[in-house]
């Protein structure tokens, strides 16, 4: 009985499909089609928020973010007093950087690589090579992700890097976290060096 009727649906679909007509489309055709209207047809109804990019999404954001911290104005000075000098000149000098809203960068100093994978052979006195800071640095982008922190690190010296973050409101804490690594010796950041012995965490 269930072949039979599997059966009669074959037939049927195939009387269908011979009984529709096949109109194919040359180029010209499909050079006449207005894509834009197409495209408002298709989004016709969608949530504004859903129709952004991911570009817009984060220009958005960031928009939002330095509105924000527009409104604050100064660093609140009691929440200055809370935090060791070194940061508080650091909130400072992000405030008067006013990159907080939008894309910053910062450079990390290494300590020497004592395991290093290679033996210096060209007379510097860098002791991270190619391989040893391409495997640190995508170590520390592994362990920011996984935070929730987005973060390009990029080697500009041999016992140096250049680390660009996209959102500056997570500058702080990449900061943070760039000065409890044991490798690095110092962070500057807005005009801020910042030497990690002298990180005290809050």
């Amino acid at each position: 009985m269930n072949s039979a009727i599997a059966i009669l649906c074959i037939l049927l679909l195939v009387q269908y499909a011979s009984a529709a007509k096949i109109i194919r489309k040359g180029s010209k055709d499909w050079s006449a089609v207005d894509w834009n209207k197409l495209e408002e047809d298709w989004s016709d109804g969608d949530d504004p928020e859903l129709l952004k990019n991911e570009d817009e999404a984060l220009q958005a954001e960031m928009e939002k973010k330095k509105a924000e911290l527009e409104e604050e104005g100064a660093p609140n000075m009691r929440r200055l007093a809370r935090m060791d000098p070194q940061q508080a000149k650091q909130a400072v000098a992000n405030a008067d950087a006013g990159n907080q809203g939008g894309p910053t960068m910062m450079f990390v100093d290494l300590k020497s690589n004592m395991g290093q994978s290679g033996v210096n052979t060209d007379g510097s006195d860098r002791t991270w090579f190619e391989e040893d800071l391409n495997f640190i640095s995508q170590q520390w982008k592994d362990l920011l992700k996984t935070a929730g922190f987005d973060a390009t690190l990029y080697n500009i010296e041999g016992d140096r890097l250049l680390v660009s973050v996209q959102k500056g409101w997570h500058g702080m804490d990449i900061r943070n976290f760039f000065l409890t690594r044991p490798e690095v010796t110092m962070l500057t950041w807005n005009g801020v060096e910042t030497m990690a012995q002298d990180y005290v965490e809050v």
